[in-house]
């Protein structure tokens, strides 16, 4: 799975979790390809001690980070206490679920790059 893959995964989870989160009629399994998001979220570079590390993920109610060398995702509430943790695997599966419930195909399918850097 690129890095970029893995990144697209990292932000349905999110994406999903907030929809958990705000659907309070509905605590059914987490829908990772949800049709609209649950609440207004930015995303942007995490930096830590001039390293690269992931991405951050914000709401008004909760942040997540998704740290690249663990292929993790924590997300926390609006306190800053970790709610949950997704390993690679827990997102994997989750996206697995989700996917073959709605599509065909794989999420690890590669697609043809369009560029290649040089």
């Amino acid at each position: 799975m690129t890095p970029s893959q893995k990144l697209a995964r990292a932000r349905h989870c999110f994406q999903a979790w907030l929809k958990q989160e705000n659907d309070t009629e509905i605590r059914e399994t987490i829908q990772i390809r949800p049709e609209t998001d649950a609440a207004p979220w930015s995303e942007s570079v995490f930096i830590c001690d001039g390293f690269y590390r992931g991405r951050r993920f914000r709401t008004e109610n909760a942040s997540a980070i998704w740290f690249t060398e663990e292929d993790e995702l924590k997300i926390q509430n609006a306190e800053g206490s970790v709610v949950a943790t997704l390993s690679s695997s827990d997102m994997e599966a989750q996206f697995q679920t989700s996917h073959s419930d709605n599509q065909t195909g794989t999420p690890t399918e590669s697609p043809t790059p369009l560029r290649r850097a040089a």
